[in-house]
């Protein structure tokens, strides 16, 4: 038993499926509703704050039991291999080719460049082959330069459909989300790995965070926001849950993505664009 401050208590005993050990940590968040997922290898269930010491003691009952559940029946939804991206590694985003080239060199810090055609990383000495920190470079190059083009599709998104009050839109190396909206800055992060997926399937998570500053949970009213401007968004937020873990590997470049090009019902009332780098 774990005591989370002096209002809620939990049981935190480890939940044991097909003989293997997922621990369990609890966060309370100052939203309004309670969600669980699978995080590194753990599960991690997150609490609104302002639930009251019985339905909080349900909902974090009632959550670990599901996710156990889903463990249980469908292992291979919760067994994401980590992006690797390493010397030769080519990635295509919104039609662009960029092949990444890694070097050593002569400092002690490890940064990324992005060219026209190829993302240049230089590494200290003997970090050359240590392709997560290589990764995280990239990925950090690439949340900089396409930075100014996320803003501009989440402004153009938002003009047309939402019209909400947005201070900030970040790209970010996430692990767990592909966006998220804060309800007490409010912010906008995507995860930089939507860059590899088709426009499409990135319109959809903008407008699913932008419907979030009008509706806080995952209601009746907060779906018919997103289904008024993405009519189809069923079938990109399936196809998200069934490629995403793979955007940004060598299959994504022309086998998933293929998968969703062919013309789709677009933005209502609004035209695709693409995001292009400087």
């Amino acid at each position: 038993m774990w005591r989370f401050g002096k209002q809620h208590s939990f049981d935190l005993e480890p939940v044991v499926v097909n003989g293997r050990d997922y621990g369990v940590d609890t966060v309370l968040t100052d939203g309004r509703t309670a969600s669980a997922s699978l995080r590194d290898g753990r599960i991690v269930i997150r609490i609104p704050r302002a639930a009251g010491e019985e339905q909080a003691a349900t909902l974090f009952r009632n959550l670990k039991q599901r996710i156990a559940r889903s463990l249980e029946r469908h292992p291979e939804r919760f067994e994401r291999q980590a992006l690797l991206l390493k010397h030769g590694s080519i990635l295509r985003i919104s039609g662009r080719t960029f092949r990444i080239d890694v070097e050593e060199g002569a400092g002690r810090g490890a940064h990324a460049w992005v060219y026209a055609d190829r993302i240049l990383v230089r590494m200290p000495e003997g970090f050359c082959r240590d392709w997560a920190l290589v990764t995280r470079i990239v990925l950090g190059a690439l949340s900089r330069t396409f930075q100014p083009m996320a803003e501009a599709r989440v402004s153009e998104l938002n003009a047309a459909h939402v019209n909400a009050s947005i201070r900030r839109v970040r790209l970010k190396n996430t692990s767990s989300r592909w966006g998220s909206y804060s309800k007490r800055s409010r912010n906008i992060s995507l995860s930089v790995k939507l860059l590899f997926a088709p426009q499409e399937i990135m319109d959809y998570v903008i407008v699913h965070e932008l419907s979030h500053s009008m509706e806080h949970n995952h209601g009746p009213k907060f779906w018919a926001l997103v289904s008024k401007t993405v009519p189809d968004y069923k079938e990109r937020r399936r196809w998200l849950r069934r490629y995403g873990d793979r955007l940004g590997s060598e299959a994504s470049s022309t086998d998933i993505a293929g998968r969703h090009a062919e013309r789709r019902p677009g933005l209502s009332g609004l035209p695709e664009t693409s995001l292009r780098a400087p």
